[in-house]
């Protein structure tokens, strides 16, 4: 208020001075006229310092709105947080009941400062208790949190749409699918990490997740699809143990193992980074999987290693180079629980086997030891549409006859990192009929080895944890008369008769439509 009436005073002083001068000039005469340049002078000096007080004047009063306005805001926010704690109303009162002063703006929006002001001592005061009341919350939490190990959780669900369509007297199928999944990950100490995962999907299918919508509304079941613990000590950083059922240690596509099976027992990895040169990494992998275990017999296991190695081969370019061995041992106790219905693969067998005189089966004909060998290439020369080439190849040294061999080449344009980001691909899938093991190898083929198949597919990220998927598997026998109960219904006598002609299998056309939230 002081400054105010400062203000007036130097106004009104100024005021009188112009008046006076103005006057002045009035009264003069005509042989006065050599001080009218002086007397001007300093009527236009008045004039802007008044200009110049309203100036000052005006600026301080919008310094006070800005100001009250920000007070409002703060006033609100903090409104906000303790009507979300609680206990605000006391706050919000003492507000409500300021009234607004008469008079000038000026005086108005003083009375207003002042009892936003009046208001803070009791907004410090209860902030200050808020404040306490959360540090406890959070105490407590942590301390809730530190009991389970800091863990992390995530998940998604799938729905799908799957029509199938082929010639040759084959009944066109439609099935209705969906998938969930649950992660729990955390670190339990410095050096020991760990997690489990719950999915939906047939118990006896070891290679896929996904859940028909049938059974008369039955409750579908639910599994441990993997739990594991995993030690990296500090010591030596490079090495890492791995041991429960868990995702794949080495570098894999679907030809030789479905990306839904989790491989359960021990494995054990060195790997060494080598900044700022062309080869980047350096990583030995090996693992021991038990599958079958006996009382009173031998088990059955796989054991394997892989070498794998990282290229840098510009800024924006980078490849990966893989080279394992895969032997199974005991391999035929996979061939007997598949025909004997304790492990039902979502695809038929299509392996070659080895039946008693009574026809039952009691093994493989081959015995199975892969060479994999697999590049990777990725090129990124723009954000949203980087290049991924892969190829597999995959060799059974130790097939009983010349149907070893297995090729996977892909190609995908695109990422699903952001909304809206679309991702294309194509696949070309060669399998002989022994390259691989058909009960554990991708499920979605035409059948599990003995194939020729393509997979055109589409990705939209839709929204941030939504994604839409469409994809096309095309496939067809390679030699029919190996595997005639597969061939359609038209041309299946053909392929029975030794020498008949007419053998041949029709294209299978397989689609799924999908959308997937990932939380």
């Amino acid at each position: 208020m002081e400054r105010r009436v400062r203000f007036v005073v130097r106004l009104l002083v100024l005021f009188l001075l112009a008046c006076g001068a103005v006057q002045a000039q009035a009264a003069s005469g005509p042989d006065e006229g050599r001080r009218k340049a002086a007397t001007a002078e300093e009527l236009r000096a008045t004039v802007e310092q008044l200009q110049r007080l309203v100036a000052e004047q005006k600026a301080e009063l919008e310094a006070q709105r800005l100001a009250l306005r920000e007070q409002r805001e703060a006033v609100r926010r903090i409104e906000d947080l303790l009507a979300r704690l609680g206990g605000s109303a006391r706050v919000r009162e003492a507000v409500a009941t300021q009234e607004p002063a008469p008079g000038t703006p000026t005086e108005l929006l003083e009375a207003q400062l002042d009892a936003v002001a009046s208001s803070q001592v009791a907004l410090a005061e209860r902030v200050r208790s808020v404040q306490q009341e959360l540090e406890q919350t959070k105490k407590a939490h942590e301390g809730k949190l530190s009991g389970l190990g800091n863990f992390r959780f995530s998940g998604d669900l799938r729905v799908r749409y799957e029509p199938f369509f082929q010639g040759g007297g084959f009944v066109t199928r439609h099935r209705e699918r969906a998938r969930g999944r649950f992660n729990v990950t955390g670190n339990l100490t410095e050096e020991v990490s760990g997690g489990f995962s719950l999915a939906t999907g047939s118990l006896d299918d070891v290679n896929s997740t996904n859940q028909t919508l049938t059974g008369f509304f039955t409750r579908k079941t639910v599994g441990f699809d993997r739990y594991y613990l995993t030690y990296k000590p500090k010591w030596f950083k490079p090495l890492s143990f791995s041991a429960g059922k868990f995702a794949y240690p080495w570098l894999r596509t679907p030809l030789t193992f479905d990306s839904d099976l989790n491989p359960e027992g021990f494995s054990q990895s060195l790997s060494f980074d080598f900044p700022g040169r062309a080869l980047e990494n350096l990583t030995f992998v090996a693992f021991e999987l038990p599958f079958n275990e006996v009382g009173g017999g031998s088990d059955s296991f796989i054991v394997g290693s892989q070498v794998q190695m990282g290229w840098k081969l510009g800024n924006r370019t980078r490849l990966r180079l893989a080279a394992a061995g895969i032997h199974f041992e005991r391999a035929d106790s996979i061939a007997v629980a598949v025909a004997q219905s304790e492990l039902r693969p979502s695809l038929p067998n299509t392996n070659r086997l080895r039946r008693n005189a009574n026809g039952d089966v009691i093994g493989f004909a081959s015995r199975f030891l892969y060479l994999d060998l697999l590049a990777d290439l990725v090129y990124r020369g723009r954000t949203r549409w980087p290049v991924q080439v892969t190829f597999n190849v995959v060799n059974n040294t130790r097939a009983a006859d010349g149907q070893r061999t297995g090729y996977w080449a892909e190609l995908l344009l695109g990422r699903l990192a952001e909304p809206r980001d679309l991702q294309l691909g194509y696949a070309f899938i060669h399998i002989e009929r022994d390259a691989v093991i058909g009960a554990f190898n991708e499920s979605d083929l035409r059948a599990a080895t003995n194939v020729r198949n393509h997979r055109f597919l589409i990705n939209y990220r839709a929204l941030r944890n939504i994604t839409l998927t469409h994809s096309l598997f095309l496939g067809r026998l390679l030699d029919p008369r190996a595997t005639p109960s597969l061939v359609p219904p038209a041309f299946r006598s053909a392929c029975t008769v030794s020498g008949a002609p007419g053998c041949r299998d029709a294209y299978l056309k397989r689609l799924q439509f999908d959308a997937v939230y990932r939380f």
